[in-house]
């Protein structure tokens, strides 16, 4: 049988190195792992972990791949880490986070040296190459969220396609004509966040069916907002917008609403809101908003089942998509107008 060494020597590294790779301890060129990988292979080594897992014992561990950028959003962040986590206890299972910026590197270590028995991806792009890649783990993947490529994983997220066009539905319902969408954190479409994008992409197209028209807020980086020129620039016209469909944080809207009060225009009286694919609990908003929110419990749920399964059953998840129709909750915030009066 193949030992550590007869790797090193195939593979051209050292004994260290080899073992660095196995165990994801210390992070490793993609290059110089696929060669370890490659000599693993072709002699067929079966480090500690893999040894167990042969005799039929998971590490109940899952790996949950969630980048940590500057402008993130802490709440949604938190939400997402801690459901997941929750729901992995539930099932037995403890959970090892990954942030690093090779996600790939990291997740084939981790994967291929069986540190771990299945992985979850947060914070999904509309092209993500974890996603894309999934096929590289041998371990089954899930992602919170809808990229392009994702034939070697499943995929749990939001309707957003379904929630751009209940959007504009229920605004165009209740009377409005004319809306301003206050974008997000521009960052968020600069990467292709993909349910950003999602759901811009058909809000806008159904708008347009539908005769609503949709005015954009300007561009904005992380922490450059200026609700005074907003407020100023949409609502300081004559022909103003009725409502405002909201895609930014607690922070940047309860800065909108106090600006709007300083102008004098009260929600819903004299303007609507509506906030979509935010995570407004347990946040200090101004006042109660509606809000088709984010929903980390439900997704987690879902993702961590799907998961668990298909390790305990050695089922076949990949390729797989659920998609859970959008919730509206109902604050008070979006009122009907007369189409007379616009």
């Amino acid at each position: 049988m193949a030992g550590i060494k007869d790797v090193a020597r195939a593979a051209g590294v050292s004994v260290s190195t080899v073992s660095y790779v196995l165990s994801g301890k210390r992070s490793i060129s993609v290059k110089t792992a696929d060669k370890v990988m490659a000599a693993v292979e072709k002699l067929g080594y079966t480090p500690d972990a893999s040894a167990r897992k042969m005799r039929g014992v998971r590490n109940q561990i899952i790996a949950l791949s969630a980048p940590i950028r500057g402008d993130i959003n802490q709440a949604k962040y938190n939400a997402y880490f801690l459901h997941t986590a929750w729901q992995a206890k539930d099932r037995g299972y403890d959970v090892l986070l990954l942030t690093g910026e090779d996600a790939v590197g990291d997740l084939r270590r981790v994967t291929q040296s069986n540190l771990v028995d299945g992985v979850v991806l947060l914070d999904i792009e509309e092209h993500d190459v974890r996603a894309a890649e999934a096929g590289l783990y041998s371990k089954p993947c899930v992602a919170i969220g809808l990229p392009s490529e994702h034939g070697d994983c499943a995929c749990v997220d939001i309707d957003f396609t379904m929630a751009g066009r209940q959007a504009a539905d229920c605004l165009y319902s209740k009377g409005h004509r004319k809306v301003v969408f206050l974008r997000d954190n521009e960052a968020d479409y600069e990467r292709g966040s993909g349910y950003v994008l999602l759901f811009r992409e058909s809000l806008m197209a159904h708008a347009k069916e539908l005769g609503l028209r949709i005015v954009e807020s300007s561009k904005h980086g992380f922490d450059q907002f200026d609700a005074a020129t907003f407020v100023h620039d949409v609502f300081d016209v004559e022909d103003r917008p009725t409502a405002i469909i909201n895609q930014a944080s607690a922070n940047v809207l309860n800065q909108v609403l106090q600006e709007l009060q300083s102008a004098g225009l009260s929600v819903p009286d004299n303007v609507s809101v509506l906030s979509c694919g935010t995570y407004f609990e347990g946040e200090l908003m101004m006042q109660p908003i509606t809000e088709m929110p984010v929903m980390p419990q439900e997704l987690c749920s879902k993702a961590v089942e799907l998961l668990v399964n298909a390790i305990e059953s050695h089922t076949d998840i990949r390729g797989v998509v659920e998609l859970s129709r959008p919730a509206m909750h109902r604050h008070g915030s979006v009122a009907e107008v007369d189409v007379g009066e616009q």
